[in-house]
């Protein structure tokens, strides 16, 4: 699961949220951003959870000398599951795109919501004044 097609894929599904008409651009964005880290997160978790240690993190039985499995660590958020072996040798189990996509789409949906609080706050005062 290490392609970048479920990227572009899950992109293109929070795309249809965002409306190209003015005044509706930021619920639409918020929408869109909340979509997709939804699927990005869901995806890192489940890759995380049907990761096995011992399936997926084998001894190397073939090297001489044998290297044997070390530890496994894992974390729900951000979502990351890693093999590691004696003689330095790593695996991360969880997509290379998930983490990045995911925090890009927090920042934008952070990013929205100040500006809507903004916006907000200044309609209100604007009210205030009249």
């Amino acid at each position: 699961m290490a392609s970048w097609f479920l990227a572009v894929l899950f992109v293109g599904f929070g795309l249809p949220f965002v409306r190209s008409r003015k005044g509706r651009r930021l619920p639409g964005l918020i929408k869109a951003s909340v979509a997709t880290g939804t699927l990005c997160y869901l995806l890192g978790w489940w890759q995380v959870f049907s990761a096995f240690p011992s399936q997926v993190c084998p001894d190397f039985d073939y090297m001489r000398p044998i290297v044997h499995f070390d530890r496994y660590e894992s974390s729900v958020f951000p979502p990351q599951a890693t093999c590691y072996w004696q003689d330095g040798q790593q695996k991360e189990l969880v997509s290379g795109w998930v983490n990045p996509l995911l925090f890009t789409c927090i920042a934008v949906l952070t990013g929205c919501l100040v500006t809507l609080a903004v916006l907000a706050y200044r309609r209100n005062r604007k009210g205030q004044t009249s």
